[in-house]
């Protein structure tokens, strides 16, 4: 495991942190391992989803699919309206 040093960090901030960690019956180690933990949790899922989104992008491009900014909500609402109207739907 990789240890992390954490220079100049003001006193108010580790008051506070100290305080934070006490309420949640955890040391300042703890609570700041978690607080990082939460963070790269929160970052991978940004990760995954851009990744998720550009995969999506290249498939539509690929099979020459509209993508979503090609089509107005106002159209797809507009067609459904229609084949309801019509009996289709």
């Amino acid at each position: 495991m990789a240890t992390v040093q954490v220079r100049d960090v003001p006193d108010e901030v580790a008051e506070i942190i100290a305080e934070k960690a006490s309420a949640e019956h955890k040391s300042v180690s703890a609570y700041l391992r978690d607080l990082m933990a939460a963070d790269v949790k929160l970052e991978l899922q940004k990760r995954a989803i851009a990744r998720w989104d550009d995969n999506l992008k290249r498939l539509h491009a690929e099979l020459g699919m509209p993508t979503a900014s090609d089509i107005s909500g106002a159209e797809v609402i507009r067609e459904l309206r229609d084949e309801y109207e019509r009996g289709d739907g």
